[in-house]
């Protein structure tokens, strides 16, 4: 007679395999769907199209969504938007709009990410400082090619727009002798109830990617 393990084997269907992207996309897509409404929508800053399509500002680009089937594609042109920033858009556009912020604040100063803070300082602050912010110049180029709004006074800041009622602001600190020049990245202070934790560090990971000069479809 054959055990209960050997009989369940046999009968246990082959499923398609799918990597943790695929399912947070697939989980972010339905709660999308359930929630469709356009007024909400439009408070959020997306756009609705007689086709039914949504359009995202985001930074210098724009998102062109279909939901049935899915889609997400880079505008101007044609490409596929990168799965990364495809979770991302669809986290943003499945929550509640939010009011303006009161003010911005550092990661560290959101006890409910705290435990990414390392994570944060290498993926972000730190290859922003080493890399395209390390030089005033280079780093004025990329944020006023990301349409950022450059700040007023001492140190040199941009507000970049991410998405139409989520802005990101960047700080950079000159160096001297005792110090390299060194950034930081500030969140609105509402922003766990505009993004989830896990996407409010990939939001600041995906500007440090555009400021770089990639595309969200690479």
């Amino acid at each position: 007679m054959k055990r209960d393990d050997e009989r369940n084997s046999a009968v246990r269907p082959n499923l398609p395999y799918q990597d943790h992207y695929e399912l947070a996309r697939d989980a972010a897509i339905e709660r999308l769907r359930q929630r469709f409404d356009p007024d909400r929508l439009a408070r959020l800053g997306a756009e609705l199209r007689q086709e039914g399509a949504i359009e995202l500002p985001t930074l210098c680009w724009r998102f062109a969504i279909g939901l049935e089937p899915f889609s997400m594609v880079l505008l101007p042109g044609d490409g596929q938007v990168s799965i990364v920033w495809q979770i991302l858009a669809l986290d943003y556009l499945g929550g509640e709009p939010a009011g303006g912020p009161a003010r911005f604040l550092s990661f560290a100063e959101f006890p409910q990410v705290r435990s990414y803070l390392k994570a944060f300082e290498g993926r972000v602050t730190g290859r922003l400082s080493r890399g395209v912010g390390g030089q005033e110049e280079t780093f004025v180029r990329a944020a006023e090619r990301c349409l950022g709004a450059r700040g007023s006074g001492s140190p040199l800041s941009y507000l970049f727009r991410l998405f139409p009622r989520f802005e990101l602001q960047v700080v950079r600190h000159e160096g001297d002798e005792d110090f390299p020049p060194s950034c930081n990245v500030l969140f609105p202070d509402n922003a766990l109830r505009v993004l989830s934790a896990e996407s409010v560090i990939v939001a600041a990971e995906r500007l440090v990617s555009s400021l770089e000069g990639k595309s969200p479809s690479g």
